[in-house]
């Protein structure tokens, strides 16, 4: 009998403006109601220790031309144009708000993140053989193409299908391979050299930090793990996330639109096969 662990508690669904703390602090560009100013911030960076980002502000719809703008990090004003370079000195997820006031005194903020670290990663991640590729997809557009009956959380009308992200597939790649290497199984990195991405920034990683760290810009995230000892292929990884409530929504969810899928393999290791899947809704 084959061992299967799916974590079934912690399958992860992220989402703008939702409930999560700190992982939810990418905001869409905010409206102001009384004077239709649109404010963005721009996407999400990552740069190391002292090494300067452009960083970019945008207005729109604003009804005056006389607009002044400041770029904050906590307390601290950063500069007060609306494009500026940043220095930052310290590693470590940085929040920076970008603000624009009109003439009449009539103002609007928008948060970015700056994922800072001490040096540049260097995973050399192997490249997916395309045949690989569209049979994972395949896999899992199979299943949304279907009804899904997700137990408490539902039953799922068939669905759109979801294309590959790249970025998404790094991020999996990544955790996957910490999973192993610390001997570990959770949504959250183990904070050793394994973890890459936790472990230049000096902590244990998680999705949010994974995914941004390739560059993804999202507007809600997915992800789903599973291991076992014959689990050897797609349709029994997918099958057993169907079986499994919390996975099952994120299968199925409408809402997310690319993908990114890996199994690594180890003899030696406790599932010998293992499965990350990472779902997202690009910004």
């Amino acid at each position: 009998m084959s061992q299967l662990h799916v974590f079934w508690v912690g399958a992860l669904s992220i989402l703008l403006n939702g409930c999560g703390g700190s992982e939810t602090t990418q905001t869409t560009p905010q409206v102001s109601d009384s004077n239709q100013i649109t404010v963005d911030a721009g996407l999400d960076k990552r740069t190391v220790v002292n090494q300067s980002i452009e960083l970019e502000g945008s207005v729109s719809n604003s009804q005056s031309t006389a607009v002044s703008y400041e770029w904050k990090e906590g307390e601290q004003t950063l500069a007060t144009t609306r494009i500026f370079s940043y220095l930052p000195t310290e590693s470590g997820v940085h929040l920076l708000s970008f603000t624009a006031q009109n003439s009449d005194g009539s103002r609007n903020t928008d948060n970015m993140i700056v994922i800072v670290t001490t040096q540049v990663i260097d995973t050399n991640i192997p490249k997916m053989s395309n045949a690989l590729i569209s049979s994972y997809l395949n896999e899992i557009n199979k299943a949304r193409s279907q009804e899904q009956d997700c137990g408490t959380k539902g039953i799922f009308s068939a669905t759109t299908s979801v294309s590959w992200n790249e970025k998404l597939y790094k991020a999996s790649y990544e955790h996957i391979q910490d999973l192993i290497a610390s001997e570990t199984f959770s949504h959250d990195g183990s904070g050793t050299e394994s973890d890459w991405t936790g472990y230049l920034l000096g902590k244990q990683s998680n999705q949010v930090e994974r995914v941004e760290s390739y560059g993804y810009s999202w507007q809600r995230l997915g992800e789903n793990l599973a291991g076992g000892t014959k689990m050897d292929s797609a349709k029994a990884a997918i099958q057993a996330w169907l079986e499994s409530d919390n996975h099952c929504e994120n299968l199925m969810n409408p809402l997310f639109k690319e993908v990114g899928m890996v199994m690594l393999e180890d003899e030696n290791a406790l599932y010998t096969h293992y499965w990350g899947q990472n779902f997202g809704t690009p910004k």
